[in-house]
């Protein structure tokens, strides 16, 4: 089975703070990300983030500490510029596993890529949101809580599409304690927002922030 990591106090608050002062001070704009999006699939009509590029060809940026750290402790990994941001997000997202098309496994593996990780470092969240990633498996596992067992906690699905939950059993729910923590999960696996405390969702604002690194390893010959 695919690993899943939970570090807690993975980086200090002073670079936390440090990576949030500095990424606000850069001149580029959200409006400029894809933003929230509208999907039919969604109780609430719609889902997503605003994205920040994480600026890696900035040399006084404090992300290359993370960057490196991680190295330290999980390997020497590529980065995958174009995947890898600050997250600002407005609503859950619904069960997704990252896989964009089979024509990008099929370019990995012929260009002699592994699967990597992605890494998720929570920078922010809003008073009385309790952010989570909670991972599934697809199909259901009889031994599992299915999705449809805690909408109490999940996004949930509009009517139209909620014949979908059943698809999905609920492999593990990491809650997140404090902004430093790291979640870490290699590559393809069904995971989702949670949606845990009385929070207002609307598409002006965002209820967390947090650093999203999705990362491939060169197989060597």
């Amino acid at each position: 089975m695919k690993q899943l990591v939970y570090k807690k106090n993975y980086i200090s608050l002073d670079l936390v703070n440090e990576i949030r002062d500095y990424f606000n001070s850069i001149n580029d704009s959200l409006s400029a990300s894809k933003g929230p999006f509208v999907t039919p699939k969604h109780k609430l009509g719609w889902q997503g983030c605003w994205d920040r590029q994480l600026h890696f060809e900035k040399e006084n940026n404090p992300i290359h500490l993370v960057i490196k750290k991680l190295k330290d402790d999980f390997g020497n990994f590529e980065a995958i510029e174009n995947s890898c941001s600050i997250r600002y997000m407005a609503a859950p997202f619904l069960p997704h596993s990252d896989i964009s098309s089979t024509d990008l496994l099929r370019t990995m593996r012929d260009n002699g890529y592994r699967e990597g990780f992605i890494f998720l470092i929570p920078l922010w969240w809003r008073e009385g949101y309790n952010p989570a990633t909670v991972f599934f498996n697809s199909p259901a596992n009889l031994n599992e809580p299915l999705y449809s067992d805690m909408l109490d906690i999940l996004p949930n699905y509009s009517e139209e599409f909620k014949e979908e939950s059943k698809n999905f059993s609920i492999r593990k729910i990491i809650n997140w304690d404090s902004p430093g923590d790291l979640i870490a999960w290699e590559n393809f696996q069904w995971h989702s927002s949670g949606q845990i405390g009385k929070v207002e969702y609307d598409k002006t604002t965002w209820v967390k922030e947090f650093i999203s690194i999705d990362t491939r390893f060169k197989v060597e010959s």
